[in-house]
């Protein structure tokens, strides 16, 4: 076989690949095709990079975005700092929270060199399992959830989130709360 050809080869199996990666993003990215509520979310304690616990379930009521990462994770470090100043934005009509798929002592690191002042939870392995159970069948980072109030997951996104996306998912879902309330 000459390089032409191992090179078409190649580029055929990517190209295979990134089309199946690509559908398993769009079947999680969308509405409704994966797990519909927060149960397991609101069943979990994670510590924080300080080590001090955090029961998810008090926030259970609120409206708040989940973002697993890691700082491994290059687009997951890209988008963190959008995800604080969204934080900054909304809260407390909004909470944002982070669950790291890493280590107290890396997730402490970042959090204090980028300045990070929304809550940042250590889920370490235990996170990509409960990022699975809410949705993310591809287990890719970094994942993205909007939970409503009533706890229902309204929106999910697989890979870095843009802050005009995030808005465009808090606008509406704040306008319902404030429209019901």
């Amino acid at each position: 076989m000459n390089r032409r050809q191992v090179a078409l080869m190649l580029g055929t199996a990517a190209g295979a690949l990134a089309l199946g990666a690509g559908v398993a993003l769009l079947r999680v990215s969308s509405r409704g095709s994966a797990a519909k509520d927060a149960d397991p979310l609101f069943a979990s304690t994670f510590p924080d990079a300080d080590g001090n616990p955090n029961a998810l379930s008090r926030w259970r009521g609120s409206l708040l975005v989940v973002n697993f990462w890691a700082t491994w994770c290059a687009p997951c470090v890209e988008e963190m700092p959008a995800l604080n100043r969204i934080r900054n934005e909304y809260y407390p009509r909004v909470e944002v929270i982070g669950l790291g798929i890493d280590s107290a002592e890396k997730i402490r690191g970042f959090r204090d060199r980028y300045a990070i002042k929304l809550p940042l939870l250590v889920a370490g392995a235990a996170g990509s399992d409960l990022a699975r159970a809410l949705g993310n069948t591809a287990g890719v980072l970094p994942y993205t959830v909007l939970i409503g109030r009533s706890g229902a997951i309204e929106r999910r996104r697989v890979g870095q989130i843009q802050a005009t996306e995030l808005r465009s998912w808090l606008q509406p879902a704040l306008a319902r709360i404030e429209s019901s309330g």
